[in-house]
């Protein structure tokens, strides 16, 4: 008498509702795990935007170049080698190039001049994935607000919508 081996439909049933119930509880998690890796990653950004800040608006200081808005002629010279280096905004980086070579951020993410008038109160700067730019649709980005004035305080705010 020949015998048959294998799995019944039972058990692969069994099975595929096992593996089921393990994918629905796990995709939540890792969705958020994914969330939580963009979040740190903005955090990140700030807080290296804020270090290179910092570190300029020191030798803007120290220069007496905190209170001059640079437009043509770059204002502040960072390694005391006597040769400007960089454009100042009231002792802060002025132009994207020197914010993301100062800040250091990687390349999962893009900082952007926010062109979108001259109003008050609309972002100077905005932080947002390479990968997925900040859209109507898209709500995952870091926007800094530069003062208007001299010694004014950067502010931050972290869109977290869609993340």
């Amino acid at each position: 008498m020949q015998k048959f081996t294998g799995f019944t439909l039972i058990e692969l049933v069994v099975v595929i509702i096992i593996l089921a119930i393990l994918s629905i509880v796990a995709a939540p998690k890792f969705i958020n795990i994914q969330k939580d890796a963009k979040l740190a990653a903005l955090s990140g950004a700030q807080a290296a935007l804020g270090s290179a800040n910092k570190l300029v608006y020191s030798k803007a200081a120290i220069q007496g170049q905190e209170d001059v808005d640079s437009s043509n002629t770059r204002n502040i010279d960072l390694d005391n080698d006597g040769v400007n280096d960089i454009f100042g905004y009231y002792g802060l980086i002025k132009f994207v190039v020197a914010a993301n070579e100062l800040a250091g951020l990687g390349p999962e993410l893009t900082l952007k001049k926010y062109y979108g008038g001259n109003q008050t109160g609309l972002p100077y700067f905005v932080i947002e994935f390479t990968d997925s730019p900040a859209s109507i649709t898209n709500q995952c980005f870091l926007s800094v607000y530069y003062p208007n004035s001299p010694g004014g305080n950067v502010n931050y705010q972290l869109v977290d919508d869609d993340c």
